[in-house]
């Protein structure tokens, strides 16, 4: 066959041959064939057998992910100022050991000056004591600081995303934020500007949950997943060059049954975190080196797994029964989550999801028109 003339750059929307000439109107999804009737008669056996209902495919996938800190600190520190002596000169010295990625407010020489910049867990010593020489009359200033941490976070997110698409037709689902990322910036440097950026180029990109599915439904009724899915958040580190993001993704093509579960992929990550501060020799004495060094230790696990579940829906019964059970599965939970009336505090605007098929614009059935009465003669 060949095709029509068409414009120039267009796609053929018409072609001839065989006696034949078939044109698409994509508009009306229709074809206009005009042909002898043997060939006609083959052609519309031909479409009937193509233009039937696609299948469509539910998938809900299962994202979970538990994490596990665990941390503990304990370290002593010393501050010594001795008072004015011989020619104005004075003496000092002390441990100034911090904990490992926290603030500079949690050393003893801060929390001297004001005790509100102590850092979390229990802090114990002498901040600022005086004590005098007999004989001597100097003052000497002495500080000791202990300091004993320890902490435990749990974390369990889980994300149950789903999507309804077309058989071999892509869907995607993005839940998060669409953060900018500062691409490139100009910043003169004259005086009038005071370094002042002038513009800057930025790009969007979306940081969350993000799951984009194409399925393909085979002869013998399992699915075939080509999928695409990525966690990723804003990490609270700052850099200078810019925002941080802590992303995992995965990447797959699996074929599945119908209405069965598969686990994809996961990540089961275990790292523990050793390290000390101390003073060189002194902090390596048993028991007594114990008040010359700080230490600090870090567990953390992580477990992460996804999850599939594909279900093959054909014709409208199956789309209303789908659509039936997600809506009552969200009515239940409304009406869970739902405040108690209280003696005296009612609360009758409460929203509420009304029943699948009342809901407001859905028109109401039109009664049948009575019979009409039979003309008179």
């Amino acid at each position: 066959s060949a095709p029509l003339a068409s414009p120039l750059g267009a796609a053929p929307s018409a072609f001839s041959g065989g006696g034949a000439t078939i044109q698409a109107d994509t508009a009306n999804n229709a074809l206009i064939i005009a042909a002898p009737e043997p060939v006609y008669n083959n052609l519309r056996a031909v479409i009937e057998k193509l233009d039937i209902r696609r299948a469509q495919v539910f998938i809900e996938g299962l994202i979970v992910e538990v994490t596990s800190d665990k941390a503990a600190e304990f370290g002593i520190q010393w501050q010594v100022l001795s008072g004015v002596g011989r020619g104005g000169l004075q003496g000092a010295g002390g441990t100034n050991f911090g904990a490992r990625g926290a603030a500079p407010t949690t050393n003893i020489i801060d929390a001297s000056v004001n005790l509100g910049n102590l850092a979390q867990g229990l802090n114990l010593g002498i901040i600022n004591g005086s004590i005098r020489i007999p004989g001597l009359g100097l003052i000497t200033n002495l500080g000791l600081l202990a300091r004993a941490l320890e902490t435990e976070s749990n974390a369990n997110i889980l994300s149950t995303p789903t999507l309804l698409t077309l058989d071999n037709e892509e869907a995607k689902i993005v839940v998060g934020q669409n953060v900018p990322f500062i691409t490139g910036q100009y910043t003169t440097s004259a005086s009038n500007s005071n370094g002042v950026s002038p513009f800057q180029t930025i790009e969007r990109k979306d940081v969350g949950l993000t799951l984009r599915v194409k399925p393909q439904i085979t002869e013998g009724g399992s699915v075939r997943l080509v999928l695409y899915q990525e966690v990723s958040r804003v990490d609270d580190k700052t850099n200078p060059a810019g925002i941080i993001t802590n992303k995992r993704s995965l990447e797959s093509s699996v074929i599945i049954d119908d209405n069965q579960i598969v686990v994809l992929g996961g990540l089961i990550q275990d790292s523990f975190t050793d390290g000390t501060d101390k003073v060189p020799f002194v902090g390596d004495v048993p028991v007594l080196g114990q008040l010359f060094r700080y230490d600090n230790r870090k567990r953390t696990k992580t477990n992460l797994l996804v999850f599939l579940k594909p279900t093959v829906v054909r014709g409208p019964p199956g789309a209303a029964s789908l659509t039936q059970d997600r809506y009552d599965y969200l009515m239940g939970e409304q009406q869970r989550l739902r405040p108690e009336d209280r003696f005296f505090w009612n609360d009758p605007t409460y929203p509420q999801v009304p029943p699948l098929g009342t809901m407001p614009g859905t028109p109401a059935a039109t009664p049948p028109a009575p019979p009409s009465a039979p003309p008179k003669s």
